[in-house]
């Protein structure tokens, strides 16, 4: 989630002698920043959600994201904080109502029991849900020259990562937790080479890789003063025994692909409108949930015995291919 958020900063530039001088908890030691936004449709980890799954397609977010300054040396260690929550419209019943309707009211019929028990199906299936987004993500920040690492903490409830928890790993709640590590290296102005290495330790067990490689200029203004900037940035998601083979969900390996074009508009010190728009691609990981989707193998089934008039084709999870659009307004503090 903290990838979503520009970065604060200092609304007060202090000197690094006048710096060091701060008591240890000192209010000159806290930046941050607020932010809300609107996409298209809801993105997870770069996977564009089918407009089946949400029964909608777009989402919304708000977000507060706290940066404390804890070294003698200003802007170089900190302590980071975001809480985040994104909505996913418009309902939150995975493909809907109806096919499960359907499917429960055949397979309580003296046909649909025969079939059931001949073919060893379920008697009935529970509607899955995708819960709107809540995040906390923590981190300790080591910023230098030429970029940055830190170490933190996630916690998800709900949206894609809660849905695998709850609905591949039965658990309870739809909530997972991971621990990260970031690097980001700046070897020019012009250029960022990022990755983040996560790893889930509750509600879904392994890993999650996202290296990126982002170009970025100014627009209209010079590095020193950027009213409009431009930041192009290609990026991918994968996963290391993350997912269980016999669960109708992804493989592991690559899972997305996505190219994004931004451009935040600096209105003033302290406030920046950023449009976005990113070209996703479905990796051959998250390409297996779309063949092997549990309710769309149902369906189809029903189809072909004649149960039912539509097949489960329209009943996947992920777009093969999405243009997301998006909008995002910052108040740095």
């Amino acid at each position: 989630m903290a990838a979503l958020l520009m970065p604060a900063m200092a609304a007060e530039q202090i000197s690094a002698e006048e710096f060091a001088k701060l008591p240890a908890l000192s209010a000159k030691r806290l930046t941050g920043s607020f932010t809300v936004g609107y996409d298209t449709n809801y993105v997870g980890r770069g996977l564009v959600i089918s407009h089946s799954v949400a029964e909608g397609d777009s989402s919304e977010l708000a977000a507060v994201k706290l940066n404390y300054d804890i070294g003698h040396k200003q802007q170089q260690w900190s302590i980071d904080s975001t809480i985040s929550y994104r909505t996913v419209s418009s309902g939150h019943t995975m493909y809907g109502p109806a096919p499960y309707a359907r499917y429960n009211a055949f397979a309580s019929s003296p046909l649909g029991q025969f079939v059931a028990k001949a073919k060893n199906l379920p008697a009935s299936i529970a509607p899955r849900n995708v819960e709107n987004e809540f995040a906390v993500v923590t981190d300790v920040k080591y910023s230098g020259k030429k970029g940055y690492v830190s170490l933190g903490h996630d916690f998800v409830h709900g949206g894609l990562l809660g849905a695998f928890a709850k609905h591949f790993r039965s658990q309870s709640a739809s909530c997972t937790n991971e621990v990260f590590l970031s690097t980001v290296w700046t070897p020019v102005q012009w250029a960022e080479i990022g990755h983040t290495a996560r790893l889930s330790f509750q509600g879904v067990q392994g890993w999650w890789f996202e290296p990126y490689l982002t170009f970025k200029a100014p627009i209209i203004g010079d590095p020193e003063d950027v009213k409009l900037a431009g930041l192009l940035t290609f990026a991918m998601s994968a996963t290391a025994n993350y997912f269980d083979p016999g669960h109708h969900a992804n493989a592991n390996g690559a899972q997305a692909f996505w190219i994004k074009l931004s451009t935040p508009y600096f209105a003033t010190k302290s406030f920046v409108i950023t449009p976005a728009v990113s070209f996703n691609w479905l990796g051959a990981g998250a390409q297996k949930a779309a063949k092997t989707s549990s309710l769309r193998e149902l369906m189809d089934g029903l189809h072909q015995a004649g149960v039912v008039s539509n097949d489960g084709s329209s009943l996947v999870p992920y777009r093969n291919f999405g243009v997301v659009g998006s909008v995002t307004c910052t108040y740095l503090f």
